[in-house]
């Protein structure tokens, strides 16, 4: 195998198959684990600041920050201006919890 055909192979983008198989799998994970269910539901449609979130989920700083870095990291979460808001991904995500 030539190196131009070994660069051809680790350049292949997923299909689209797999990559609405890879979205899926992904927003499974975000509604499967009840805290990301409980910040996103505390969003909500408005949105909240840290200090509101904290406040209403009682959850801990390393917590609230592992999880809300997740939903950020798979787009269902945006932070504008210290607000935390739902994005496209995130409000359709609250619709099925």
């Amino acid at each position: 195998m030539l190196d131009d055909d070994l660069d051809d192979l680790l350049d292949v983008q997923p299909s689209e198959r797999e990559r609405v198989k890879a979205e899926h799998e992904l927003a499974h994970k975000a509604a499967s684990h009840p805290v990301r269910r409980q910040l996103i539901r505390a969003i909500g449609a408005f949105g909240a600041t840290k200090s509101e979130l904290l406040e209403s989920t009682e959850l801990d700083e390393k917590v609230f920050k592992y999880h809300t870095e997740f939903l950020i990291n798979g787009e269902f979460l945006n932070i504008i201006e210290d607000k935390y808001s739902l994005t496209g991904r995130g409000i359709e995500l609250l619709d099925c919890i």
